[in-house]
């Protein structure tokens, strides 16, 4: 049996804090289950998921960043050839805001001005980040906004749809 090469591979890189869930979102869309025992991720994980989009085969290679501080020089490298990433922050720790510009930053150091959603997870919880605040924020810096559920699944798949429409869009464009 032979195995069709996909039309397009693009690397995403998921992006923020320690414990926004980035781990949890990924496991959701890749594997479409949640491991109740998500350690931190130390450094980077690799995932691959294969979709179809429109009428087109896409590999996307996803890479789950560590959020820990002590990873931030690695961050550069890590974010190299991507071709969009998730800026995820948690809505139940406001302290999860404050690196925003941080990581956009590594980000567009290392792979230009590239597409990128902004992620509020947690939206099962009880949230402390308020919906002006997120909208705010994702207007300010021009990213597009997502309110995601790992745990209940609601939009995770539609934030992936949405970041390769972006990415499509700008590869059909050049």
């Amino acid at each position: 049996m032979a195995v069709t090469a996909p039309d397009f591979v693009h690397k995403v890189v998921f992006l923020g804090d320690s414990m926004v869930g980035k781990t949890s979102l990924v496991e959701r869309y890749v594997y479409d289950s949640l491991s109740p025992q998500t350690a931190r991720t130390i450094g980077a994980m690799l995932h691959v998921k294969v979709m179809k989009h429109q009428d087109e085969t896409i590999k996307l290679v996803i890479w789950d960043l560590g959020g820990q501080e002590s990873f931030a020089a690695l961050r550069e490298q890590y974010c190299a050839n991507a071709a969009g990433a998730f800026l995820v922050v948690d809505i139940t720790r406001p302290e999860t805001l404050a690196n925003i510009d941080n990581w956009l930053n590594s980000l567009f150091s290392a792979a230009g001005e590239v597409p990128v959603i902004l992620i509020a997870n947690k939206i099962d919880l009880q949230p402390v980040i308020t919906d002006a605040q997120l909208d705010g924020l994702a207007e300010v810096r021009n990213l597009d906004l997502i309110r995601t559920s790992a745990t209940e699944n609601e939009n995770v798949d539609e934030a992936f749809t949405e970041l390769v429409d972006e990415i499509q869009m700008r590869t059909r464009s050049r």
